[in-house]
């Protein structure tokens, strides 16, 4: 079975720091799941915003333009949006989990994994699956199952068997959920990018950001005249809507397969520490700059 591979995991990270190899060891895979559960967490609170912003955008496009509203792509939204923020949570329990493995020489450790572990089985085990995906987490839901259940009786050896799938079937939920990510991000930067072309046209944007450049330097501030705005403002606006726009798709393209490629290389880790003892190197975890690159372009409320 699959999770066989992963069976001495804890054993591994709970039992043998006595080794200084070992010790070693347990640290780098706290320092990566750290790392990863942090940007991962970051990444789902970043797109459920985006859903956030989505909804209002539907609502605003039937202020502006007498769309009618669509109650099914609404509660669709909010699914999406719901499901996100589990798995949001979801991260955040595996932060926690990786904070406990860091303090593995300390006496209260074997008790705060235990918890920790509980806390990340149980929200596993309340993901759905997001609309628009066929992705169906049973797997994710058995395994966080397990682990609450072995936590709650402090069986941390049979709680090793299970710790490593959980990992590796979150890698393999999010690499198959990947597209749903990009067509929920897409769709709303292409609402956005549409209902602000109209605002241009109906003269309702102020533009003095774009000749900020040109008078900041002389301490001077710009004044839109009544009529329209020239036809050479209206263009620099566009252009900087589609501009800004498409630089948002390609940054949450980049942060996306980056959080793809750190999951999968967290499984890897774990199941070298699991099968071997031992890791074949060791240093510092990477920071995954290009999620938090795309997180900053995300407006928040």
């Amino acid at each position: 079975m699959q999770h066989s591979r992963f069976s001495i995991l804890l054993f591994a990270l709970l039992f043998t720091v006595t080794s200084c190899k070992t010790s070693e060891d347990a640290r780098t895979v706290a320092a990566e799941m750290t790392a990863t559960a942090d940007d991962l967490r970051d990444y789902y609170a970043a797109l459920t915003e985006v859903t956030d912003q989505h909804a209002k955008l539907e609502r605003l496009q039937k202020a502006l333009l007498g769309v009618p509203l669509d109650e099914q792509d609404l509660a669709q939204i909010k699914t999406a949006h719901d499901e996100l923020q589990k798995r949001c949570d979801m991260a955040e329990s595996l932060s926690g989990l990786a904070e406990a493995y860091s303090g593995l020489a300390r006496s209260e450790a074997s008790a705060k994994v235990s918890q920790s572990a509980a806390n990340l089985g149980s929200t596993l085990s309340t993901i759905q699956t997001l609309p628009g995906s066929s992705y169906a987490p049973e797997v994710l839901q058995h395994a966080g199952e397990l682990l609450t259940k072995l936590a709650q009786t402090h069986d941390e050896k049979r709680m090793t068997e299970y710790v490593g799938p959980a990992i590796t079937a979150l890698s393999e939920m999010y690499s198959q959920e990947k597209p749903v990510y990009e067509s929920i991000n897409r769709t709303y930067i292409e609402l956005a990018q549409s209902l602000a072309l109209e605002l241009i046209q109906r003269n309702q944007v102020d533009v003095d950001s774009l000749v900020v450049p040109a008078l900041k330097p002389f301490g001077l501030t710009s004044r839109n005249p009544e009529e329209m705005l020239s036809p050479g403002l209206q263009d620099y606006a566009r252009e900087q809507i589609q501009e800004r726009g498409q630089a948002e798709v390609t940054a949450h393209a980049a942060a996306s397969a980056g959080m793809e490629k750190a999951l999968k290389e967290l499984s890897q880790t774990v199941h070298e520490l699991a099968s071997r003892g031992q890791l074949s190197k060791t240093g510092p975890t990477a920071h995954h700059s290009s999620v938090e690159h795309w997180t900053t372009m995300v407006p928040v409320n």
